[in-house]
């Protein structure tokens, strides 16, 4: 256990604590809830991916003239152009200078905001980038067709602090959804943060999420108080909209383990048919 991991740890205690903090100073006002949430999520990811990487928040739009719903944290490359004026409120997001969209959802134990997040990362996956963050043709690892078009999609993360007990009835929800939807498997989620708890991973074949060695669908990793520092490292090892020169500075401080791992075979399946 190195000394940053030990310092994540009271980061993650720190920001449900100010997620709890701002439900109270902003009670009654839904909205202000909403804003000071983002606020501590915005500050924790600028810690960890400081200038010239910046964090936006609203829609994103792409070449093609699709845009997405608003995103509450959107991590900006530094070959973003500034479209603002205050770094914060952009007049607009470009879709191929976006790393990675993430939707604030703190409570997904309810319909609603389950299938809110949902919705919003659909809007997201629907858009396409001119290019990937990884190369055609790289001799060092094995591109396929399918994974260099997937590197034209925006990776997307929901991030929570907490949801069911029972972890199999949020996995029923979300893939209740995706069947009366009909949500291929390219428009779901990446990555689902409860905060302190676990990483949902939505494990996809020539995707940036795929367990190689398990069957493909919904894997659940407990991390505990580790959580925050595996949600840092997935971000860190997902590709970039602009192709990496070298490895990020925190890869090497970040290589965390679960103390286990869950998957539902029934539940993969009815993933698989959709």
């Amino acid at each position: 256990m190195n000394d940053l991991l030990e310092l994540l740890k009271i980061e993650g205690v720190e920001i449900n604590h100010f997620f709890a903090k701002a439900s109270l100073e902003g009670k009654g006002t839904p909205q202000e809830v909403s804003d000071r949430r983002e606020v501590a999520l915005t500050n924790f990811l600028k810690k960890y991916f400081p200038f010239p990487y910046r964090i936006a928040k609203g829609n994103i739009l792409d070449s093609f003239g699709n845009r997405s719903a608003s995103i509450d944290c959107i991590l900006l490359n530094p070959t973003h152009p500034y479209t603002t004026n205050d770094d914060a409120k952009y007049s607009i997001i470009l879709a191929d200078g976006v790393d990675v969209a993430i939707e604030l959802k703190p409570h997904l134990n309810s319909d609603t905001e389950i299938e809110r997040s949902l919705k919003q990362v659909q809007t997201v996956k629907e858009l396409t980038r001119q290019k990937g963050g990884v190369m055609k043709f790289d001799i060092l690892n094995d591109v396929s067709d399918e994974y260099y078009a997937t590197s034209m999609k925006i990776p997307c993360v929901i991030f929570g602090i907490e949801t069911y007990k029972n972890e199999e009835l949020l996995l029923e929800k979300i893939v209740s959804y995706y069947e009366i939807n009909k949500v291929k498997r390219s428009s779901q989620f990446d990555i689902i943060v409860i905060n302190n708890h676990f990483l949902l991973l939505n494990s996809k074949k020539d995707s940036y999420i795929h367990l190689k060695e398990f069957e493909e669908g919904f894997y659940i990793l407990n991390f505990g108080d580790l959580t925050i520092s595996a949600f840092l490292m997935y971000l860190n090892l997902l590709p970039q909209s602009e192709i990496r020169v070298s490895k990020s500075v925190l890869e090497d401080y970040l290589k965390v383990k679960p103390t286990n791992m869950k998957t539902y075979p029934a539940i993969n399946e009815r993933l698989s048919k959709i």
